[in-house]
C-alpha cells in the first residue's frame, strides 16, 4: 500500500512540475513576444507572417498623405462624393458611403480644415502608414483632437484610412 501511494506521488509531483514548467515557458513567450493575441487567438509570429503577410513594408512614394488630404477636402466642398470616396482605401468605403448619405455627418466632414492645419504625428508614423491629426473646438468649445490614418499601398499610393 505504502509502494502504490509513493509512485502515485511521485507520478503525481511529474505531472505538477511538467505542468509548472509548461506553463513557465507559455509565460516567456508572451513575455518576449514569441507568441502574440490577435483577435482572440494566439499566434506565433510566424504564424502571424503566414496568415497575413508583413504589415510594414517600403515602397516608394506615388502622392503623399498631403496630397490625398487636399483631393478629399476638395472633393467634399464640391460635393463629388464618388471622387472623395476614391481617396479612401477600398475596404473602408462602405462605412464613408453610408456616411455621406446622411446629410448632417458629410456637413461634419466638408468642416474639417484646410491641410495646413493637420500636424503629423511623428512617433505614430512608420514605413506604409502615417498618422496626423488636427484640433478643433466642440459646441462648448472644448478643445477636441481629430485624428486621420493613412496607409500607403503597395503600388505606393496613399490613402485614407480613417478620418
Amino acid at each position: 500500500m505504502k509502494k502504490t501511494l509513493k509512485i502515485i506521488g511521485i507520478i503525481l509531483g511529474v505531472f505538477i512540475l511538467l505542468f509548472l514548467t509548461y506553463f513557465a515557458f507559455i509565460t516567456w513567450q508572451i513575455k518576449t513576444g514569441r507568441l502574440l493575441k490577435w483577435d482572440g487567438k494566439w499566434y506565433t509570429q510566424q504564424q502571424l507572417k503566414e496568415k497575413f503577410g508583413p504589415q510594414v513594408y517600403e515602397v516608394e512614394s506615388k502622392n503623399t498623405p498631403e496630397e490625398v488630404y487636399t483631393k478629399f477636402r476638395e472633393a467634399l466642398l464640391k460635393n463629388d462624393i464618388e471622387a472623395a470616396l476614391m481617396e479612401i482605401r477600398e475596404e473602408k468605403r462602405a462605412r464613408y458611403i453610408k456616411d455621406f448619405q446622411n446629410r448632417s455627418i458629410l456637413e461634419k466632414y466638408k468642416a474639417i480644415p484646410e491641410v495646413g492645419k493637420i500636424k503629423k504625428a511623428e512617433n505614430d508614423s512608420i514605413g506604409n502608414f502615417s498618422h496626423y491629426y488636427y484640433f478643433d473646438n466642440d459646441e462648448n468649445g472644448k478643445e477636441i483632437t481629430y485624428s486621420i490614418e493613412f496607409e500607403k499601398n503597395r503600388e505606393g499610393y496613399w490613402q485614407i484610412d480613417g478620418i
